[in-house]
């Protein structure tokens, strides 16, 4: 494969990344027939990653890291800082949502990973569109125009989003 496309999820109560790994799921022969893969990683269980299987319908590559140490791994050699936060069931903290894609060589094609904060519900929203994402990543890797000079877009599941929606809509 030329590409891999990494992914981190918060776990299988989450119904942001549960909605996400369904987005991914459907973008699959997309990114397949473009030379990529998918893998996602998460901090829960691998019990808890069956019951994310299920509920979001992915079936490629996951990776149960419990200890977060393939955050601390991408950190130190693609400079991606996923946020570990503590949380109840998760003895080493939780992964925070991130995204990153590499060539096999080990040049990054894109990378992102969320601050956590009240208006993104602590995380779990304010994530890039994986469809501009895989847009953007298509783009540079044909070189080609990218579909447009904004970074992807973010979804505006965020409590901001939702009031700026509801009060300006």
């Amino acid at each position: 494969r030329d590409k891999a496309d990494f992914q981190d999820y918060r776990g299988h109560w989450c119904p942001f990344c549960i909605s996400y790994l369904r987005r991914l799921q459907s973008l699959s022969s997309q990114i397949s027939s473009a030379g990529g893969s998918t893998v996602i990683v998460t901090a829960e269980s691998e019990e808890n990653m069956a019951k994310t299987r299920q509920a979001s319908g992915y079936t490629g590559p996951a990776i149960s890291d419990p200890e977060n140490a393939i955050a601390g791994e991408l950190k130190q050699r693609f400079g991606l800082d996923i946020v570990i936060t503590p949380k109840r069931g998760y003895p080493n903290g939780m992964a925070q949502p991130a995204v990153l894609v590499l060539k096999t060589d080990g040049t990054v094609v894109y990378n992102w990973a969320i601050v956590p904060k009240l208006g993104n519900l602590g995380g779990a929203t304010d994530r890039p569109v994986l469809d501009d994402v895989v847009a953007q990543v298509l783009a540079e890797i044909h070189g080609t125009a990218a579909p447009s000079s904004e970074p992807p877009t973010t979804s505006k599941t965020s409590v901001g989003g939702l009031l700026w929606e509801k009060i300006f809509g």
